[in-house]
């Protein structure tokens, strides 16, 4: 059986893409199952429940497997041992990150805000019908990838496709993507190694790894107030593991801005955003996202 499963830290694309791509192979005769190597948040717990669908198999070992990548193709963000599986495809919206095969594989990376954007547009390639509830999570994922198409990250292509998701799934995007923007603000009970590494990656810069987490929450004072205990944890997290530079970037949904706590080597990151590092904080204005606005000026300073 072929897996499907997204990233370490699972969000509501890697979750939703992996169940919706799943689906799409089992319609067109493929046997495949999705999995998830995390636990799931709050907010793809609330897409899920709305509509009705299963959390997919937790899985952290995929050492002799063969696999499906959806939502991410660099080894830190994967589960263990990618290395020893057999990896048969990647759909993707992330940059490309040392992944590397045996064989030639379908990969498939496009520039949209959403890994769900891809995948629903293979459904309408093959002519395949999409159910409601699969139609449902799709657009879940592009909506919470894109911020509701706030993100820099979101294309016209994005828009478009949940247009078509939405009016499968019969749901209205902008009542329906502020009762999601709440779901990702919630902290609950968590403590601050949760909140740091909840939404987290590792990237590698000339063999120097920088950890970068994000909270992204229409109450950034919620985060904020724990800076003392936050900034604590992530010492405590940088020397264990042995990263260059830790940042957590805790996003204003609302206002568009992020505030980044730092710790570790602050002169490139300072350098990279343009901007200054005081008592372990910067002000980030305008970024929302980690993925286009945040890693790719830190590559290019510390390649």
């Amino acid at each position: 059986m072929n897996i499907v499963i997204g990233h370490k830290k699972p969000d509501t694309d890697s979750i939703c893409s992996a169940i919706a791509y799943a689906e799409l192979k089992k319609k067109v005769g493929e046997k495949a199952t999705p999995a998830r190597c995390g636990p799931i948040n709050p907010e793809t717990e609330f897409v899920l429940d709305k509509f009705n669908i299963e959390k997919p198999r937790k899985i952290t070992e995929l050492s002799e497997e063969k696999v499906i990548l959806v939502d991410h193709n660099e080894y830190s963000q994967a589960a263990e041992g990618l290395k020893e599986a057999e990896i048969l495809e990647v759909i993707d919206h992330h940059r490309i990150g040392g992944l590397v095969t045996s064989k030639p594989i379908y990969f498939h990376c496009e520039p949209v805000g959403s890994t769900a954007t891809i995948i629903a547009d293979h459904y309408k390639q093959k002519n395949i019908e999409i159910p409601g509830d699969i139609a449902g999570i799709l657009l879940s994922a592009i909506l919470s990838d894109t911020v509701v198409h706030r993100s820099p990250t979101n294309t016209d292509k994005d828009e478009e496709i949940a247009e078509e998701l939405a009016e499968i799934c019969e749901v209205d995007i902008e009542k329906y993507g502020k009762k999601m923007l709440k779901e990702k603000s919630k902290l609950g009970e968590k403590q601050p190694r949760e909140i740091i590494l909840g939404d987290f990656k590792e990237y590698e810069f000339a063999g120097e790894v920088v950890g970068v987490g994000q909270v992204e929450t229409v109450i950034p004072q919620e985060v904020i107030s724990q800076k003392t205990e936050l900034m604590q944890e992530m010492e405590k997290i940088t020397r264990e593991r042995n990263y260059k530079t830790l940042i957590l970037l805790v996003t204003d949904l609302l206002e568009k801005d992020t505030e980044a706590l730092v710790t570790g080597e602050t002169k490139e990151f300072e350098e990279a955003l343009q901007t200054e590092v005081e008592n372990g904080t910067a002000f980030l204005k305008g970024v929302l996202s980690r993925k286009k606005q945040v890693i790719p000026p830190l590559e290019e300073k510390m390649a």
